[in-house]
């Protein structure tokens, strides 16, 4: 009857360490799906970014653009019509950027937009809203750049709004 015991005690503790196998299985498994979910969604996340950082560079530049043509000379700001799109290009031949009412895209896929607003001021010569009437300003324009693009199937859109 000892014997019985013993041999009973013995398998009793087999079965545990197969289930302590088990589930370590279980556990190692979970961890490597977790962490092989958790590295897809960071690659995903990251080759999105790369669109992002790109559009905001291109504002960036776009900035810097606008700023070179009014550099030039202010009727090249004053001559354009306000509220109509006109987009960026580098003209190689004079060295310059051009502002084009041809639309152009940036490296196959980025869309870069500028549309220029009048300015009107108050008698304290603060700017208004645009909805609000006072005195136009001709030595100011308000340019809104933007960057479009397209991204799982929706535009994704970066605007920037300054005053020149």
């Amino acid at each position: 009857m000892i014997y019985f015991i013993y041999m009973r005690g013995n398998i009793f503790k087999k079965g545990i360490s197969l289930i302590e196998v088990v589930l370590a299985v279980a556990i190692i498994s979970g961890s490597i799906i977790f962490v092989a979910q958790a590295y897809g969604s960071f690659v995903s996340a990251s080759t999105g970014n790369v669109a992002k950082v790109q559009a905001t560079l291109l504002l960036d530049e776009g900035v810097e653009a606008v700023k070179t043509i009014r550099g030039e000379k202010w009727s090249n700001i004053a001559s354009t019509t306000n509220y109509i799109p006109y987009y960026l290009v580098w003209d190689m031949n004079l060295n310059k950027w051009q502002a084009t009412t041809t639309q152009q895209v940036v490296d196959g896929l980025f869309y870069r937009t500028m549309v220029f607003e009048p300015v009107t001021r108050d008698v304290s010569f603060n700017i208004l809203a645009a909805t609000t009437t006072g005195t136009l300003d001709s030595g100011t324009k308000k340019v809104n750049l933007s960057v479009a693009w397209r991204e799982k199937n929706a535009t994704t859109t970066r605007t920037i709004t300054m005053y020149i």
